[in-house]
């Protein structure tokens, strides 16, 4: 049994895109897949923040025992 509107959407013709819609998808999703640039002191907070957690933790651990 087939579903009729798959049926009439297999008979549709295929256009192509416009080739203005094409390359302005193309600058999109390539603007989406280059990383955003990120101030280098943001990266340093970062890891700062988890060189602190961690230590804590050993220490945590350590007091432990």
């Amino acid at each position: 049994m087939t579903d009729p509107v798959l049926t009439r959407l297999a008979e549709l013709e295929t256009e192509a895109p416009p080739a203005e819609l094409s390359r302005r998808l193309h600058v999109l999703g390539h603007a989406r897949l280059v990383p955003a640039k990120v101030h280098p002191l943001w990266s340093l907070a970062v890891a700062a923040s988890v060189f602190a957690y961690l230590g804590w933790a050993l220490h945590f651990t350590s007091q432990l025992y």
